[in-house]
């Protein structure tokens, strides 16, 4: 008996034709209650919902914006931002427990045990592993033994807001520490973690602080008497009066940015920080080699997050339908 002919090859890939991906979606429907009701970042009342972080990434560049929070795509984790959240959460923690007095190094150095942060450092040694912590392990020795000024207490920890702005957008955000004096004048405190201190003019300048200011008024009823930045890296607090910030300004500046995303406009704009984003490779302000393999990843993990959530989707349909089962079992349908 003959072999069977072989089977017919596709011809070769040309060298400079792209390399095709097929991009499989779920059609509208397949996840019922967890499809998304509104365009991304749009609120229910058609408000553009912002925070500072977003604020500033479209200020920066609006391709980086539609990136990150249109398009959805992943970042990946870092030792610098794993090593902020872990000493945000621990001061978080700390300052929690103030009442009925405060804490001692001990409990502030547990809080960093318990709330470390490990996605950041999963690619490093253990021995760069063991530096990170060990260093963040005296920012907080070193913050600890600064104390705090004694005629305040601290009022709210991690404090969400939503500020409305005129029916166009809402800035949400938490506010890492607000603290009340002798005199009940409020003071917004905002840790950062960066290796260096920023000058006094830049700390008044702040978009973030005043929106703070601004959040502060909204949850209180009150402006701050003063906003700072806690660099606790180098162990330096930089402190204005509320009266030097520029809110109009920043007013001015989440409108403007409503405005510019609704537009659905979001050009590239290359500068100094493009080398630490993550989303370079495919960047068309950029020559991109790695382009294609970079989609060919964000497709490849799209699909395991499909089949995540449809697992866990099916797992929790058949767990309703169990307890629907057990409670006409007990009689407990209502």
């Amino acid at each position: 008996m003959s072999p069977d002919p072989p089977a017919e090859q596709p011809p070769p890939r040309q060298a400079d034709s792209p390399r095709l991906v097929e991009v499989d979606t779920a059609p509208p429907g397949t996840f019922g209650e967890l499809e998304p009701s509104s365009p991304p970042l749009t609120d229910a009342q058609g408000r553009i919902r912002l925070s500072f972080t977003r604020i500033d990434t479209y200020r920066n560049c609006p391709r980086r914006f539609r990136y990150t929070y249109v398009d959805r795509l992943p970042t990946r984790p870092s030792p610098h931002l794993s090593f902020g959240t872990s000493v945000h959460t621990a001061l978080e923690a700390f300052h929690d427990r103030q009442l009925p007095e405060r804490p001692g190094v001990d409990a502030l150095l547990a809080a960093l045990y318990e709330g470390w942060d490990q996605r950041g450092f999963v690619e490093l040694t253990r021995d760069e592993q063991v530096a990170y912590y060990r260093h963040a392990q005296q920012v907080l020795r070193r913050y600890h033994a600064r104390g705090e000024p004694g005629d305040r207490r601290t009022v709210a920890t991690e404090a969400w807001f939503e500020v409305p702005f005129a029916y166009q957008a809402v800035v949400v955000g938490s506010i890492d520490r607000i603290d009340v004096d002798g005199d009940d004048q409020l003071h917004v405190v905002d840790y950062k973690t960066g290796r260096r201190a920023r000058p006094r003019s830049e700390v008044a300048g702040s978009l973030q602080l005043s929106l703070y200011a601004l959040a502060c008024q909204h949850l209180y009823g009150r402006l701050p008497a003063t906003v700072s930045l806690d660099f606790v890296v180098p162990d330096v607090v930089v402190t204005v009066a509320c009266e030097e910030l520029d809110l109009d300004a920043a007013r001015d500046a989440v409108l403007e940015t409503a405005a510019a995303i609704r537009t659905a406009a979001f050009p590239t704009t290359p500068n100094r920080l493009c080398e630490w984003c993550d989303h370079r490779p495919i960047c068309p302000a950029w020559e991109a080699p790695a382009g294609e393999q970079a989609f060919a990843e964000l497709v490849q993990e799209a699909a395991a997050r499909r089949r995540q959530l449809g697992r866990e989707v099916r797992e929790l349909r058949e767990l309703e339908a169990g307890l629907q089962r057990l409670a006409t079992e007990l009689g407990l349908d209502a």
